[in-house]
Protein backbone atom coordinates (compact mmCIF):
# COMPACT_ATOMS: atom_id res chain seq x y z
CA UNK A 1 0.00 0.00 0.00
CA UNK A 2 1.33 3.57 -0.65
CA UNK A 3 2.81 5.40 2.13
CA UNK A 4 0.34 8.09 1.79
CA UNK A 5 -2.60 5.93 2.10
CA UNK A 6 -1.32 3.86 4.87
CA UNK A 7 -1.11 7.56 6.78
CA UNK A 8 -4.91 8.13 5.96
CA UNK A 9 -5.67 5.05 7.23
CA UNK A 10 -4.06 5.43 10.12
CA UNK A 11 -5.02 9.06 10.62
CA UNK A 12 -8.57 7.88 10.07
CA UNK A 13 -8.28 4.93 12.80
CA UNK A 14 -6.86 7.47 15.41
CA UNK A 15 -9.40 9.87 14.54
CA UNK A 16 -12.64 7.20 15.31
CA UNK A 17 -11.13 5.30 18.24
CA UNK A 18 -10.44 8.12 20.25
CA UNK A 19 -13.53 9.18 20.82
CA UNK A 20 -14.64 5.22 22.30
CA UNK A 21 -12.86 6.05 25.85
CA UNK A 22 -15.19 9.11 26.34
CA UNK A 23 -18.47 7.33 24.96
CA UNK A 24 -18.17 4.16 26.82
CA UNK A 25 -20.14 3.66 29.90
CA UNK A 26 -18.86 3.68 32.72
CA UNK A 27 -15.43 5.22 31.80
CA UNK A 28 -12.73 7.09 33.62
CA UNK A 29 -13.98 10.73 33.41
CA UNK A 30 -11.59 12.41 30.76
CA UNK A 31 -11.81 15.44 29.10
CA UNK A 32 -14.86 14.85 27.18
CA UNK A 33 -13.75 16.78 24.23
CA UNK A 34 -9.53 17.82 24.94
CA UNK A 35 -8.66 14.17 25.26
CA UNK A 36 -10.05 12.91 22.05
CA UNK A 37 -9.24 16.40 19.75
CA UNK A 38 -5.62 15.74 21.26
CA UNK A 39 -5.68 13.00 19.68
CA UNK A 40 -7.01 13.89 16.35
CA UNK A 41 -4.75 16.90 16.16
CA UNK A 42 -1.31 14.69 17.25
CA UNK A 43 -2.65 12.29 14.34
CA UNK A 44 -3.06 15.18 11.65
CA UNK A 45 0.30 16.75 12.80
CA UNK A 46 2.48 13.51 12.13
CA UNK A 47 0.92 12.16 9.43
CA UNK A 48 1.49 15.48 7.88
CA UNK A 49 5.39 15.42 8.94
CA UNK A 50 5.25 11.69 7.30
CA UNK A 51 3.68 13.34 3.65
CA UNK A 52 5.62 15.66 3.44
CA UNK A 53 3.23 18.62 3.49
CA UNK A 54 -0.01 16.46 2.56
CA UNK A 55 -2.17 17.95 4.84
CA UNK A 56 -5.34 18.55 3.42
CA UNK A 57 -5.50 14.38 2.87
CA UNK A 58 -5.40 14.13 7.07
CA UNK A 59 -7.86 16.83 7.81
CA UNK A 60 -10.75 14.80 5.45
CA UNK A 61 -9.39 11.59 7.33
CA UNK A 62 -9.94 13.26 10.77
CA UNK A 63 -13.57 14.39 9.97
CA UNK A 64 -14.27 11.26 8.28
CA UNK A 65 -13.26 9.21 11.27
CA UNK A 66 -14.42 11.26 14.05
CA UNK A 67 -17.95 11.13 12.61
CA UNK A 68 -17.22 7.43 11.92
CA UNK A 69 -16.16 6.82 15.67
CA UNK A 70 -18.38 8.97 17.40
CA UNK A 71 -21.32 7.20 15.70
CA UNK A 72 -20.00 3.32 15.94
CA UNK A 73 -19.18 4.92 20.00
CA UNK A 74 -23.10 5.84 20.54
CA UNK A 75 -24.46 2.48 18.38
CA UNK A 76 -22.13 0.03 20.88
CA UNK A 77 -22.57 1.83 24.08
CA UNK A 78 -26.06 3.58 24.31
CA UNK A 79 -26.97 6.31 26.23
CA UNK A 80 -29.78 4.68 28.84
CA UNK A 81 -30.75 8.31 29.92
CA UNK A 82 -33.91 9.08 27.46
CA UNK A 83 -32.64 12.93 27.59
CA UNK A 84 -28.99 12.01 26.79
CA UNK A 85 -29.53 10.02 23.86
CA UNK A 86 -31.81 12.81 22.35
CA UNK A 87 -28.22 15.20 22.19
CA UNK A 88 -26.47 11.81 20.84
CA UNK A 89 -26.81 13.09 17.06
CA UNK A 90 -25.70 16.66 18.43
CA UNK A 91 -22.38 15.49 19.93
CA UNK A 92 -22.07 13.57 16.54
CA UNK A 93 -22.12 16.66 14.61
CA UNK A 94 -20.20 18.87 17.01
CA UNK A 95 -17.35 16.32 17.00
CA UNK A 96 -17.09 16.11 13.46
CA UNK A 97 -16.95 19.64 13.42
CA UNK A 98 -14.87 20.70 16.01
CA UNK A 99 -12.47 18.00 14.31
CA UNK A 100 -11.92 20.47 11.27
CA UNK A 101 -10.36 23.48 12.65
CA UNK A 102 -8.14 21.11 15.19
CA UNK A 103 -7.09 19.08 12.07
CA UNK A 104 -6.17 21.90 9.88
CA UNK A 105 -4.75 23.81 12.75
CA UNK A 106 -2.09 20.65 13.16
CA UNK A 107 -1.78 20.08 9.33
CA UNK A 108 -1.21 23.64 8.10
CA UNK A 109 1.27 24.50 11.45
CA UNK A 110 3.34 20.87 10.31
CA UNK A 111 3.44 21.07 6.97
CA UNK A 112 6.76 22.55 6.25
CA UNK A 113 8.94 20.35 8.95
CA UNK A 114 11.49 18.15 7.41
CA UNK A 115 12.69 15.40 8.88
CA UNK A 116 16.68 15.16 8.44
CA UNK A 117 17.16 11.50 9.68
CA UNK A 118 15.21 7.97 9.71
CA UNK A 119 15.73 7.93 13.25
CA UNK A 120 13.60 10.82 13.25
CA UNK A 121 10.52 9.24 10.92
CA UNK A 122 10.74 6.00 13.52
CA UNK A 123 9.79 8.19 15.98
CA UNK A 124 7.06 10.34 14.52
CA UNK A 125 6.10 6.82 12.87
CA UNK A 126 5.85 5.63 16.31
CA UNK A 127 3.99 8.75 17.42
CA UNK A 128 1.50 8.38 14.93
CA UNK A 129 0.62 4.27 16.11
CA UNK A 130 0.21 5.40 19.32
CA UNK A 131 -1.89 7.98 18.80
CA UNK A 132 -4.23 4.88 17.03
CA UNK A 133 -4.01 2.75 19.82
CA UNK A 134 -4.49 5.05 22.15
CA UNK A 135 -8.26 4.32 22.37
CA UNK A 136 -8.40 0.56 22.18
CA UNK A 137 -6.00 0.75 24.94
CA UNK A 138 -7.99 3.06 27.70
CA UNK A 139 -11.15 1.04 26.38
CA UNK A 140 -9.25 -1.94 27.23
CA UNK A 141 -8.13 -0.62 30.87
CA UNK A 142 -11.40 1.22 31.71
CA UNK A 143 -13.13 -1.93 33.27
CA UNK A 144 -10.57 -2.88 35.58
CA UNK A 145 -9.84 0.60 36.30
CA UNK A 146 -13.13 1.68 37.15
CA UNK A 147 -13.97 -1.22 39.72
CA UNK A 148 -11.23 -0.23 41.27
CA UNK A 149 -12.25 3.20 41.42
CA UNK A 150 -16.14 1.80 42.57
CA UNK A 151 -14.16 -0.31 45.45
CA UNK A 152 -13.22 2.49 46.93
CA UNK A 153 -15.71 4.82 46.60
CA UNK A 154 -17.76 2.24 48.23
CA UNK A 155 -14.95 2.23 51.17
CA UNK A 156 -14.61 6.05 51.59
CA UNK A 157 -18.94 6.44 51.58
CA UNK A 158 -19.19 3.85 54.43
CA UNK A 159 -16.14 5.27 56.18
CA UNK A 160 -17.91 8.71 55.77
CA UNK A 161 -21.08 7.81 56.77
CA UNK A 162 -20.32 6.32 60.10
CA UNK A 163 -18.32 8.90 60.83
CA UNK A 164 -21.40 10.77 60.21
CA UNK A 165 -23.66 8.75 62.13
CA UNK A 166 -21.03 9.20 65.09
CA UNK A 167 -20.60 12.67 64.67
CA UNK A 168 -24.58 13.29 64.96
CA UNK A 169 -25.09 11.19 68.17
CA UNK A 170 -22.59 12.95 69.95
CA UNK A 171 -23.92 16.31 69.01
CA UNK A 172 -27.60 15.34 70.14
CA UNK A 173 -25.68 14.38 73.25
CA UNK A 174 -23.70 17.35 73.79
CA UNK A 175 -26.59 19.58 72.80
CA UNK A 176 -29.96 17.38 73.70
CA UNK A 177 -31.44 18.97 70.63
CA UNK A 178 -31.70 17.09 67.61
CA UNK A 179 -31.72 19.84 65.42
CA UNK A 180 -28.23 20.97 65.91
CA UNK A 181 -26.76 18.47 63.98
CA UNK A 182 -27.94 21.13 60.82
CA UNK A 183 -25.45 23.26 62.97
CA UNK A 184 -21.98 22.51 60.46
CA UNK A 185 -19.82 23.48 63.14
CA UNK A 186 -20.86 21.50 65.76
CA UNK A 187 -20.83 18.73 64.06
CA UNK A 188 -17.76 19.17 62.11
CA UNK A 189 -16.14 19.41 65.36
CA UNK A 190 -16.89 15.46 65.80
CA UNK A 191 -16.34 14.41 62.39
CA UNK A 192 -13.03 12.31 61.97
CA UNK A 193 -13.64 10.13 59.42
CA UNK A 194 -12.83 11.37 55.24
CA UNK A 195 -12.68 14.87 54.87
CA UNK A 196 -15.33 17.16 53.27
CA UNK A 197 -13.98 20.35 51.96
CA UNK A 198 -15.11 23.59 53.83
CA UNK A 199 -17.57 24.55 51.14
CA UNK A 200 -19.29 20.96 51.62
CA UNK A 201 -19.88 21.44 55.42
CA UNK A 202 -21.61 24.53 54.22
CA UNK A 203 -23.91 23.15 51.91
CA UNK A 204 -24.75 19.43 53.14
CA UNK A 205 -27.71 20.25 55.72
CA UNK A 206 -30.33 20.58 53.61
CA UNK A 207 -28.91 19.60 50.06
CA UNK A 208 -26.34 17.49 48.70
CA UNK A 209 -22.88 17.55 48.52
CA UNK A 210 -20.26 15.49 46.00
CA UNK A 211 -17.12 13.32 47.56
CA UNK A 212 -15.36 10.88 45.66
CA UNK A 213 -18.17 9.60 43.00
CA UNK A 214 -21.63 9.86 46.34
CA UNK A 215 -23.35 12.75 47.41
CA UNK A 216 -24.28 12.79 51.13
CA UNK A 217 -26.98 15.08 52.33
CA UNK A 218 -28.16 15.53 56.23
CA UNK A 219 -32.17 16.68 56.63
CA UNK A 220 -33.25 17.73 60.22
CA UNK A 221 -36.73 18.92 60.79
CA UNK A 222 -38.04 15.63 60.63
CA UNK A 223 -40.74 15.18 63.50
CA UNK A 224 -37.82 15.39 66.07
CA UNK A 225 -35.39 13.93 64.72
CA UNK A 226 -32.96 13.69 61.19
CA UNK A 227 -32.23 11.89 58.44
CA UNK A 228 -28.74 11.37 56.24
CA UNK A 229 -28.87 10.15 52.80
CA UNK A 230 -25.53 8.73 50.81
CA UNK A 231 -25.31 7.06 47.51
CA UNK A 232 -23.41 7.14 44.37
CA UNK A 233 -24.00 10.01 42.26
CA UNK A 234 -24.23 8.02 39.00
CA UNK A 235 -25.57 4.52 39.11
CA UNK A 236 -22.63 2.96 36.66
CA UNK A 237 -18.99 3.35 37.48
CA UNK A 238 -19.71 5.43 40.90
CA UNK A 239 -20.07 3.09 43.70
CA UNK A 240 -22.71 0.49 44.78
CA UNK A 241 -23.97 0.65 47.70
CA UNK A 242 -26.59 3.10 49.77
CA UNK A 243 -26.48 4.00 53.16
CA UNK A 244 -28.76 6.37 55.24
CA UNK A 245 -28.91 7.00 59.44
CA UNK A 246 -31.36 8.77 61.60
CA UNK A 247 -32.01 9.25 65.12
CA UNK A 248 -31.63 5.92 65.82
CA UNK A 249 -27.75 5.37 65.30
CA UNK A 250 -28.05 2.15 63.04
CA UNK A 251 -27.04 2.57 59.85
CA UNK A 252 -29.12 1.38 57.47
CA UNK A 253 -29.65 0.52 53.26
CA UNK A 254 -31.29 4.08 51.67
CA UNK A 255 -33.79 6.43 52.18
CA UNK A 256 -37.68 6.09 51.79
CA UNK A 257 -40.23 9.29 51.73
CA UNK A 258 -43.06 8.35 54.51
CA UNK A 259 -45.34 11.16 53.55
CA UNK A 260 -44.23 13.14 56.94
CA UNK A 261 -40.60 12.82 56.52
CA UNK A 262 -37.79 10.46 55.75
CA UNK A 263 -36.87 7.31 57.25
CA UNK A 264 -33.72 5.54 57.26
CA UNK A 265 -34.59 1.91 55.55
CA UNK A 266 -33.33 -1.12 57.49
CA UNK A 267 -30.57 -3.28 56.06
CA UNK A 268 -32.45 -6.57 54.43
Amino acid sequence: MHRAAVLVVLVLLSSALCWWPNIMQPNLDLPYWWSPLTIVALAAGFATILSHGRWIYFTAASVLGTFAGTLSGFLIWPPADRIDASFVPVVIVSAGLASVPVSLVAGLALRGLKLSNDRDRRVVWLALICCVAFGPIIVLLTPPLVAQRVARNDRLAAERMVSLNRAALQTITETGDPQRICDQSTLKSHYSGPPFKERDWQYIAGNYVRRDGYIFGIYCHQGGGYAIDARPDREQGDGTRKFCADETGIIGCGIEWTGSRDRCVPCS
